[in-house]
């Protein structure tokens, strides 16, 4: 009686031990059957070797000679699918009954035919734990026909089917528009990484179509499904286990259009089953993307070699807003400083609003230990810009300030529209009705005292100023000033009481106040009184006129002259106005091609301040563009193209400070659309892209989207950018630093870039 530690034979019809043997990989050895087993049919099973003590089976398939590619298994073959590699060695396993033959154990190697018919020559020994079987003649028969159906299926094969990649999967329920799903052989798996763009040729239907890979590529077993107890079980081992079951690859692809008469026109069918799946080369993906410029923000991942370029002189891309959005750490500060490089490099005159003085030493290279290795890799060297000229705002400092190309500058009065001055000293509605008010009684005087309008030029210059977007011309804060002083003085006891006595005086008296044929000069200054107010601007000349003016526009509320008094005092103090000798804004310096032109705000410590700044060089920029571009069109040249970068956009255009300011998104807004046209693009640059309401998104044509992890923020920019798949947001909250989800007016779809890195020396900010 054999041992009863000796496995048994199996029952008729039943399995041998260890698990059920899946379908064979193509390229392994032909091998004998064991004794007593027999496949399907009472056909002699296929041999199967067993690492001694594992119990589990060895992986095993015909030749390539027997099976030939595509061709139909035999009807006694067993299922495709056993697992692939056998453990090295095994420890001894006790020997098999009599009945069953010798035991079996170590690796079969590969057997000829004429092998299995004949016994090995006398004095030849198998190896160490090696059993040769011979084939039964009907089972070798069997295979010699199936190799003979295998070379006849694959002679009318189409050679250029040797080139596909993958073939389309039959369509489900679950199935979506313009999604093909595409399976894959384990070898080509690695050719349909993410982003691959393909082409899809319907033979069926003779139709081709060309698609994007958005997901995947995923690994599925052959012979089970990937959530069964077994599969599972094999990879949870795989520290007692080295085998694994063969698999093969899946894919889904977005069909980007079909191609007809060499362009490419909206889908209006879907790919057949089984058509073939053709990868593109470089050359014409790139073609296809719309990847090409000067102009290079770095690697489209999926791609070797293949960047993400643009041309700056074309109109779908520069004159375009753009946001650059993302977390902390995600590298916005990085891509903005490449941005700026870049621009330079082209000839464009690049504008940055930098609040924190980051990009105040951007002429100089980089010496981030990291940048400089991520340069080396991308094959690039550090480098400043050449031409770098840094504004900051006078009597205050610079994060720069030994640069050589220093401008101190303050602001206009007259260039800011009252509605918006209005706005920003955040006045009530009684306030706002004596600013107005004093605002048309200073204008009356600038008139009189013959400060503007003089000439008939400039008479016509005030009919035709549009009070909504920019200020009157000449008039200073210290104008208004003396206006408001002189209704307080009027509110007071001593004016009250001298408007008594004026009231008492004839008609005529007053009458020769306002005359001003020849202005202030054509009367004597009223004789100083101690109780009169003091005044500071050209109007000190002549009270009379002022008080004048003043009284034939009376007002009453002591109180609510004096808050605004106050504010406007409050607004001198800043000094951002009309100081002294500091020169103004020189926008024309500014929009020089290939400068480099950096407001630094970083001493300011105050969002109202900058808004201001900003705002007013913006319409500053807008008037000098729109002109250049005028005269530009009447010489048949070409405008300068124009870049401006504002920093810390939430600050400046968050929902809250629109609602108080209506009027100074109204100016934002028709820079912005008005550029357009005039080769001037924005870039709004924040972190907080929760904070910037509808309508500012609504003028963004341009996204670079770093890293968010904010669920909420990813849904509201997901409607805001309608052009990008949902494939592609569910990376944002996963993207690497430097990586962003940049989708352009030229880009035929929305790509995942490793934005380069900045050659450019950037100051950190905690």
């Amino acid at each position: 009686m054999a041992d009863d530690k000796t496995p048994k034979s199996p029952e008729k019809g039943a399995p041998p031990d260890g698990p059920a043997r899946p379908m064979a990989s193509q390229g392994m050895p032909r091998s004998g059957p064991p004794q007593g087993a027999t496949g399907p049919r009472g056909a002699p099973a296929r041999p199967m070797t067993t690492p001694v003590g594992q119990g589990a089976p060895r992986p095993m398939s015909p030749t390539p000679q027997a099976t030939g590619r595509g061709a139909p298994p035999s009807a006694g073959s067993p299922p495709r699918g056993a697992p692939t590699q056998p453990p090295p060695s095994a420890s001894a396993r006790p020997a098999p009954s009599k009945d069953r033959g010798p035991a079996r154990g170590g690796s079969a190697r590969p057997v000829s035919p004429a092998e299995h018919r004949a016994p090995p020559a006398p004095g030849v020994h198998a190896r160490h734990n090696e059993i040769v079987r011979p084939l039964p003649d009907d089972v070798l028969g069997e295979l010699d026909a199936l190799e003979s159906q295998a070379a006849l299926a694959t002679k009318d094969l189409d050679p250029e089917l040797e080139k596909a990649v993958g073939f389309t999967h039959f369509d489900t329920a679950s199935s979506h528009d313009n999604l093909i799903t595409v399976l894959t052989t384990r070898s080509d798996l690695h050719l349909l990484a993410s982003q691959t763009l393909v082409r899809v040729k319907s033979k069926e239907d003779n139709r081709s179509y060309l698609g994007l890979v958005v997901r995947g590529p995923f690994a599925e077993p052959d012979a089970v499904s990937a959530n069964s107890t077994i599969a599972i079980g094999v990879v949870v081992q795989g520290k007692k286990l080295t085998y694994t079951f063969d698999y093969h690859g899946r894919v889904e692809i977005e069909i980007l259009g079909e191609e007809f008469n060499g362009k490419l026109v909206p889908p209006g069918h879907r790919p057949r089953p089984k058509s073939p799946v053709f990868v593109l080369d470089d050359a014409e993906s790139e073609h296809v993307l719309g990847m090409s410029g000067d102009l290079c923000l770095g690697m489209v991942v999926g791609y070797e070699y293949m960047e993400a370029r643009f041309h700056p002189m074309d109109k779908s891309v520069l004159p375009r807003h753009t946001g650059i959005i993302g977390t902390t750490g995600g590298g916005k500060s990085t891509t903005v400083a490449t941005l700026i490089h870049r621009a330079q490099e082209a000839g464009i005159a690049t504008i940055v609003f930098d609040v924190e003085g980051e990009y105040t030493h951007v002429d100089k290279p980089t010496d981030d230990p990291a940048m400089l290795e991520a340069l080396k890799r991308r094959g690039q060297k550090p480098q400043g810009v050449k031409e770098l000229h840094i504004h900051h705002l006078f009597g205050r400092d610079s994060r720069n300030a030994r640069h050589k190309n220093l401008h101190p500058f303050a602001l206009n009065f007259s260039s800011l529209s009252p509605f918006a001055i209005a706005e920003i000293l955040d006045l009530t509605d009684a306030q706002r009705e004596r600013f107005h008010k004093a605002y048309d009684v200073t204008k009356l005087l600038l008139e009189d005292f013959g400060i503007f309008p003089k000439t008939p030029e400039e008479r016509q210059q005030v009919l035709e100023l549009d009070e909504l977007s920019t200020g009157y011309p000449r008039m200073t804060i210290q104008h208004l000033l003396d206006v408001v002083s002189t209704y307080i003085y009027t509110l007071s006891d001593e004016g009250k009481a001298e408007n008594r006595s004026r009231s008492k005086s004839t008609s005529r008296r007053q009458a020769n106040l306002l005359e001003s044929s020849e202005g202030a000069e054509a009367d004597s200054p009223e004789p100083p009184q101690d109780n009169l107010p003091t005044l500071y601007s050209e109007f000190q000349s002549n009270f009379g006129r002022v008080m004048g003016r003043v009284m034939a526009h009376a007002s009453k509320n002591e109180i609510s002259w004096k808050v605004l008094a106050g504010k406007l005092h409050y607004l001198r103090r800043l000094k951002l106005f009309d100081v002294g000798s500091a020169p103004g804004v020189n926008y024309g310096s500014m929009l020089t091609p290939g400068r480099v032109s950096v407001i630094d705000l970083s001493d300011t410590d105050s969002p109202q301040l900058n808004n201001l700044v900003i705002a007013d060089i913006l319409r500053g920029l807008q008037e000098t563009q729109e002109a250049r571009y005028q005269r530009a069109n009447e010489q048949g040249q070409s405008v300068t193209p124009v870049l401006i970068i504002i920093e810390e956009a939430h600050e400046f255009l968050s929902a809250s400070r629109i609602s108080q300011m209506p009027v100074l998104f109204e100016q934002v807004a028709r820079i912005a659309k008005r550029g357009r046209k005039r080769w001037l693009g924005l870039v709004f640059v924040t972190q907080l892209p929760q904070h910037l309401p509808n309508e500012v998104l609504g003028l963004l044509n341009n996204f670079i989207i770093h890293k968010i992890t904010d669920s909420t923020v990813i849904s509201r920019m997901q409607k805001t950018a309608g052009t990008i798949d949902e494939s592609l947001w569910n990376r944002v909250s996963r993207l690497a630093p430097g990586q962003a989800l940049v989708s352009f007016s030229n880009f035929t779809r929305p790509l995942m870039v490793a934005v380069d890195p900045a050659p450019v020396k950037r100051l950190l900010v905690e």
